[in-house]
């Protein structure tokens, strides 16, 4: 199965006047991601299902996760995905989505990093800027350190680069 980690991209500062959950994306995020979820395309992504946080940041960078990869399939918001999420909560979101071939996780820092190093066992971490996309391939059940890194991608160019998709 893979899995696609995608960190929300970049929103506003937090505020006294902004609660966290309503703070949304800056223009600056929503250029970015639009450029980085084009990438993923190209790459072959194409989850079944896309996960998201309540947050609003979140859940605007799930809507240009799917718009982008021209997702026909479901974007289910997940309180599960809030702060905090873990390696459980993820195996119980896609096993409630029938275990899909293909998953896209859009959340928080330091969760999805720490997912990320658990399932593949990188010690010391796995830190995802804003607007981060991690491709995984992991085995049903998704075990601990069993899972294989297939690409990763950001707004710096720091990560992997993307292999290119087959042509149909």
């Amino acid at each position: 199965m893979k899995l696609y980690l995608v960190r929300h991209a970049e929103a506003i500062e937090r505020s006294a006047t902004t609660p966290d959950g309503s703070r949304y994306l800056t223009t600056k995020g929503r250029l970015s991601f639009r450029k980085i979820a084009r990438r993923a395309r190209k790459a072959g992504a194409a989850p079944d299902v896309i996960f998201t946080s309540p947050l609003l940041r979140s859940v605007q960078t799930a809507e240009i996760l799917a718009e982008r990869l021209k997702h026909k399939g479901e974007v289910v918001v997940a309180r599960e995905l809030s702060p905090g999420f873990d390696l459980r909560a993820l195996r119980a979101l896609l096993a409630g989505a029938g275990n899909p071939a293909e998953a896209a996780f859009v959340g928080h820092e330091p969760d999805l990093g720490g997912i990320a190093a658990a399932l593949m066992a990188v010690p010391g971490g796995f830190p995802l800027r804003k607007g981060a996309f991690v491709a995984l391939e992991a085995d049903k059940g998704v075990p601990k350190g069993a899972a294989k890194l297939l690409w990763t991608e950001d707004d710096k160019g720091t990560a992997t680069r993307l292999p290119r998709a087959p042509r149909k």
